[in-house]
């Protein structure tokens, strides 16, 4: 990962994720079992959280991958920015998730990580944010498309997704 000074949000710390948090990178996934339930159809697995550290589309390096942790002031991990530079074209950064806390969900805190981080990747060259929603998704569906991000096409891969994108 290429190191850059990160962004900042009150009451929050943002820190580069090393191998050293996957236990915690873990924890947070299991207390987000709603999600990953949602999305895989299955309970966390035992290896979730070493995946996130390796899982990295064709043609890119590690130092295109940005995986980074929110932290609350005593240290707890409570959500986790993936996002690949330039993927999947020059100056558009995908944002493979963004997940919080459950208990840290519906206070606005999302759309200010998405904000802040948005800012800071176009300090450091991107255009365009782009990611994928499963379509049974509806809330994070509704939750892209009020911080304006718009449908750039559908898929039907056998889990139905739809890919937005925003100019930032």
């Amino acid at each position: 990962m290429r190191k850059a000074t990160l962004p900042l949000i009150t009451d929050y710390a943002f820190r580069y994720l090393t191998l050293a948090d996957t236990d915690n990178v873990q924890d947070l996934y299991e207390r987000c079992a709603d999600y990953v339930e949602l999305v895989t159809g299955h309970k966390p697995e035992s290896v979730a959280a070493q995946r996130i550290f390796t899982e990295i589309p064709t043609g890119k390096t590690y130092n295109d991958k940005l995986l980074i942790g929110i932290f609350t002031p005593d240290n707890k991990l409570i959500g986790i920015i993936d996002a690949i530079r330039d993927y999947p074209t020059t100056q558009e950064w995908y944002l493979n998730l963004l997940l919080l806390d459950p208990q840290e969900r519906h206070r606005g805190l999302g759309e200010k990580i998405y904000h802040v981080f948005a800012g800071w990747a176009a300090t450091q060259g991107a255009q365009t944010i782009s990611l994928t929603v499963l379509t049974q998704n509806t809330q994070a569906l509704r939750f892209w498309q009020r911080l304006g991000f718009e449908a750039s096409e559908y898929t039907d891969d056998g889990a139905q997704r739809t890919a937005l994108r925003r100019r930032i």
